[in-house]
């Protein structure tokens, strides 16, 4: 819960309060709370303004502020009070970084530094296999996740790999879809066993669109092309959207295909969006294979 969130919360049982001999039954209560949130969403109660006590606090303002330079500010008052917070370090080393290799280098020293802490508290004989599951082993998490992708955004392909499995291993719900980063990984190095292994750790694998995109897509690579279509007639079954997808790949237009994906919170599964954030987030597979989306859109008829 953010910090506004819970001045919103504060701020609705004070309206409650004042309310308090308008109120004989649940209804009236129910009443009262719609009227709040009415007049707050209206701005006729304008929420009411913190001052930031914790380093929780000051990233909360980091994250909202307008510039690079109140960001800072907040971040190192975050760091002030708490010098080893991973998340206020990664958020830190991010807003300096100008290209993905900035944090290939600056990012290690801070994961060393989680190791540290990690090992200290204990969490790698405790908690290994949950990590997300954990509050206080989220940061490292986020921080380790930020490192695959700056491997993967800087062509690093084996180190990201390396990086995805030892994410896995540290959570294995993968409540951070890390699987979705390895499966195409392991398509791009052709990988086919490692590849295999993962599609079919999970249940859910003949109806995960992105999963057999990246499948058939390896297979295609691989020259065995009637596997490649096996798979890409579960993807059709799976998803409406996929021969309409394959039209669009194919023609080549980058800003069309974004154009037609989710936003910036997230995606329905089983139509386009699912199969353009597959593309958006491994450019480095899917533009290297176009001939892969031309073969396939001829073999979708319909």
């Amino acid at each position: 819960m953010s910090r506004n969130t819970e001045n919103a919360m504060k701020q609705a049982m004070e309206y409650l309060s004042a309310h308090q001999d308008e109120i004989q039954t649940d209804e009236d209560a129910n009443r009262l709370l719609q009227e709040f949130v009415q007049q707050y969403n209206s701005g006729l109660i304008q929420p009411r303004p913190s001052q930031p006590e914790t380093a929780d606090d000051y990233l909360e303002l980091a994250e909202d502020a307008k510039t690079k330079k109140a960001a800072m500010g907040y971040i190192k008052k975050a760091l002030e009070l708490e010098p080893d917070n991973l998340d206020a370090l990664l958020m830190q080393a991010e807003r300096n970084a100008k290209w993905p290799l900035d944090l290939v280098i600056s990012l290690p020293p801070i994961i060393e530094k989680g190791d540290a802490l990690m090992e200290r508290e204990g969490c790698f004989q405790e908690d290994m296999g949950e990590f997300w599951g954990v509050l206080e082993t989220r940061p490292y998490m986020r921080l380790r996740y930020s490192y695959l992708q700056a491997l993967k955004n800087s062509g690093m392909m084996r180190k990201a790999v390396a990086e995805g499995e030892r994410l896995m291993e540290l959570c294995e719900s993968d409540n951070l879809g890390v699987r979705y980063d390895l499966i195409y990984l392991y398509a791009h190095l052709e990988e086919e066993e490692k590849a295999l292994a993962l599609f079919h750790a999970s249940e859910y694998n003949e109806k995960d669109s992105q999963m057999l995109l990246a499948i058939s897509v390896l297979y295609f690579k691989l020259g065995e092309l009637d596997t490649s279509l096996d798979y890409l007639k579960k993807l059709r079954k799976c998803n409406k959207d996929t021969k309409k997808f394959l039209r669009l790949v194919s023609r080549g237009d980058q800003e069309e295909i974004f154009a037609a994906g989710g936003s910036e919170f997230g995606y329905r599964p089983y139509t386009m969006e699912e199969l353009v954030t597959a593309f958006q987030e491994n450019v480095f597979l899917l533009t290297s294979v176009m001939n892969y989306f031309q073969w396939a859109n001829k073999q979708i008829k319909n």
